[in-house]
């Protein structure tokens, strides 16, 4: 191998981790996923005798919210979590069209 090589190697390897990163970050997740996603973290924080199936979830008629997934354990603690058009959590809406 001569020293272009070793140039180009390095090089390439770069390209290839930013083509990697960039299609990774494109890809929205599905709503089940999102579901699931949100339902361990419930899951995670819960007390005793939760399940995955205590979570539901709802469209959110603001366009910035994807949905809305609430969380009720049977002791009457509710957890909801609002997310956003690629999964990520939103804090909580404020104001009159919350």
């Amino acid at each position: 191998m001569g020293t272009r090589a070793f140039i180009f190697l390095p090089f390439a390897a770069l390209v290839a981790l930013a083509l990697y990163l960039g299609l990774r970050a494109g890809i929205v997740p599905t709503e089940t996923e999102i579901i699931n996603r949100y339902a361990a973290a419930y899951m995670s924080t819960a007390p005793e005798g939760a399940a995955l199936t205590d979570c539901a979830a709802a469209p959110h008629p603001d366009d910035a919210i994807r949905m809305v997934i609430s969380c009720s354990h049977e002791s009457g603690l509710t957890t909801t979590y609002f997310v956003g058009p690629r999964g990520e959590s939103l804090p909580e809406p404020q104001g009159p069209s919350a």
